[in-house]
């Protein structure tokens, strides 16, 4: 079976301007692991979702004096270079990648306390019982809604400015 040739290229572990995990940090894998997550959710919305066959981007290692570090990489095929365009990579975090790196935070610290013992089930809001990552709207509020300050519509909305 005919497989196209893809191109691939590193993009980095988070934007360009953004601090990072850094390799030898005790918690460095599980640090690393979700800010490529969210990082690849951030490029998947500004290439506009593409077909993964097309241009997809994934979490990789490469080896390093103190282990193994962590990039996100683009895979592309020709028709996805022709999407991708790293001038346009975002070199910050949008507000919904924000919204999502400290969502996924508080969960990790109510799983650690729950493990723990230290609270109850009952005790965990339940925005953070869920296991995927809630759809944040790309707006300044959402990170209220990720630290469950404000409860996320469950329907439409209309927003007054």
């Amino acid at each position: 079976m005919f497989s196209p040739k893809t191109l691939t290229i590193e993009v980095g572990p988070v934007p360009a301007e953004e601090s990072c995990a850094q390799v030898g940090q005790a918690d460095y894998e599980a640090q690393s692991r979700l800010e490529c997550a969210v990082f690849i959710r951030q490029l998947q919305r500004a290439f506009g979702n593409p077909d993964p066959v097309t241009l997809s981007f994934e979490r990789r290692g490469f080896p390093h004096e103190l282990g193994r570090y962590h990039e996100v990489v683009a895979i592309m095929t020709a028709a996805g270079a022709e999407i991708f365009d790293e001038a346009t990579v975002p070199t910050c975090w949008d507000a919904i990648a924000r919204a999502e790196l400290t969502w996924l935070r508080l969960q990790a610290q109510w799983r650690q306390q729950l493990l723990a013992g230290t609270v109850d089930l009952a005790d965990v809001p339940v925005a953070f019982c869920r296991s995927s990552i809630p759809d944040f709207p790309d707006h300044p509020v959402s990170a209220w809604w990720a630290m469950g300050f404000s409860p996320l519509p469950a329907g439409p909305a209309l927003t007054l400015h």
